[in-house]
């Protein structure tokens, strides 16, 4: 029996070791996510000049699903919905200065998605997001056809592996407060199991120490996450205590591990701050655990890929012109605290008050990954 234990310990040490390695990140990975996202390099505005200035208005969009649940035969699909693209197009519109209010437009916006492809929903994959979109600007009250431009186009965002923030995170789990919403509760499985199999083989824990240990988490939560944190803290780092003390000595090593690891895990889901931390290089979000977060960021960044490219053919006639991306302080040498200048006719200041732009990825030169 003690031989059929060790053996089975042994291979679970094996099996997870394996997992860890086989999914860490490369050293030049983690250093690409370490650093911050590059600035944008140009912005695109509506010349006031054109008809298209503070004109136009979203009028249907095809070929996307309008539900994200039991959409084309599946069970649950990835693909961006039609209410996400509207949304998506109308802010770009606005922060262009080219959306008008619908009985004001003289122009519509007609949106067609062929050949839609949603991210899968693996676990540790890359998501990737596919279409072929057609744009149409159609002058209403003519029915003219003024503008149609078919993209075909592609969004990616990359797993990379595990990286040591991760581990951190995960370790930490409900313990540590991890702010990572789709960590904690892995988190807490794998430290509950490990403290599971301690507590059983070589501690008696009395459950009259359930309140130190509420305190202790109390105190932890608050220095992490503010005095609001003390309460949420204190009542998981409570409960654990006293499930711990009620289980020990009483479970096999299995038993306990699993219970340990059962406890930890819920906690760590409803653990007291239960926030994403989002990773990011060159506005590629490629460092979340959470497949949701990579998904919901490969259909954004399709469409805003395609509707810069869309930008880009009207600025052929001069009614969008790309601008320079610079800083506030750029234009406004001597301080911008009152009145102040946002933009000039080839600058844009994007980080003024106030300031509303559009980034454009195909300018980019670094770094690239379309």
């Amino acid at each position: 029996m003690a031989t059929s234990s060790k053996l089975m310990k042994s291979a679970l040490a094996l099996c997870g070791a394996a997992l860890v390695l086989a999914g860490c990140a490369s050293s030049e990975d983690m250093r690409a996510l370490r650093q911050p996202a590059m600035p944008p390099v140009a912005v695109a505005k509506a010349s006031p000049a054109r008809p298209f200035y503070r004109n136009i208005a979203v009028q249907e969009i095809q070929g996307a699903p309008e539900f994200r649940w039991f959409d084309g035969g599946a069970v649950m699909t990835t693909r961006p919905t039609r209410k996400q693209v509207f949304d998506q197009l109308s802010l770009h519109l606005d922060r262009a200065d080219m959306l008008a209010p619908r009985l004001d437009a003289e122009y519509m916006l007609y949106v067609q998605f062929d050949e839609l492809r949603g991210p899968d929903v693996w676990l540790g994959s890359d998501k990737l997001a596919s279409a072929s979109i057609t744009f149409r600007l159609v002058r209403w009250r003519t029915n003219q056809l003024v503008v149609e431009k078919t993209v075909e186009t592609s969004y990616r965002t990359q797993w990379v592996g595990i990286t040591p923030e991760m581990v951190r995170a995960g370790i930490a789990g409900p313990i540590g407060v991890a702010r990572d919403s789709a960590i904690a509760p892995v988190g807490g499985v794998l430290g509950g199991m490990l403290l599971g199999y301690y507590v059983n083989e070589e501690l008696t824990v009395s459950i009259a120490a359930a309140p130190y240990a509420g305190l202790i988490g109390g105190v932890q939560a608050a220095a992490i996450d503010g005095p609001g944190r003390f309460d949420p803290g204190a009542a998981s780092a409570f409960t654990t205590a006293v499930n711990i003390g009620r289980a020990s000595g009483r479970f096999t090593d299995l038993e306990a591990m699993l219970a340990g690891g059962a406890i930890l895990g819920v906690s760590g889901a409803a653990g007291p701050a239960p926030a994403t931390r989002a990773v990011a290089a060159g506005d590629v979000i490629s460092g979340e655990f959470s497949g949701t977060a990579r998904r919901f960021a490969a259909t954004r960044g399709l469409v805003d890929l395609a509707f810069d490219q869309f930008m880009r053919e009207l600025s052929r006639d001069g009614s969008v012109v790309y601008k320079r991306a610079v800083s506030c302080r750029a234009l406004n040498p001597y301080g911008y605290r009152g009145a102040h200048m946002i933009e000039t006719a080839d600058a844009y200041a994007v980080d003024c008050p106030a300031a509303r732009y559009n980034n454009s990825p195909t300018t980019r030169a670094y770094p690239a990954r379309f």
